[in-house]
């Protein structure tokens, strides 16, 4: 799936495919990566299974993947990612579970 513009699931969405978009908002379910040209949004209840690269990356839900975010990564209270992430900027709220390795770098990701 490819759009110029913000892709939005909804949370009773479910979605096979690779989503590429400037920017996405997934309140549902995908089996697929995810790359935006602006920011990616997983609320709590979402579940993404395949990695992500964005500029901003906000976490309330499953991520099964690796996260690449040239800005900062925010993992909300009831996120849970197993995988690895790239950022300038990780911030993790108490109850997020983070399964991987973080790298962080003043360089911006590529």
């Amino acid at each position: 799936i490819t759009a110029e513009r913000e892709v939005t699931l909804s949370p009773q969405g479910r979605v096979e495919a690779n989503i590429q978009a400037g920017s996405i908002v997934l309140a549902g379910q995908v089996k697929g990566n995810l790359a935006a040209k602006g920011d990616v949004s997983l609320p709590a209840d979402s579940r993404l299974d395949g990695h992500i690269r964005a500029h901003n990356v906000d976490v309330g839900g499953v991520v099964k993947g690796n996260i690449v975010g040239r800005g900062r990564v925010a993992l909300g209270p009831r996120a849970r990612v197993e995988g690895d992430v790239t950022s300038t900027t990780l911030a993790i709220a108490q109850g997020a579970v983070f399964i991987g390795s973080s790298n962080m770098d003043e360089e911006r990701p590529k």
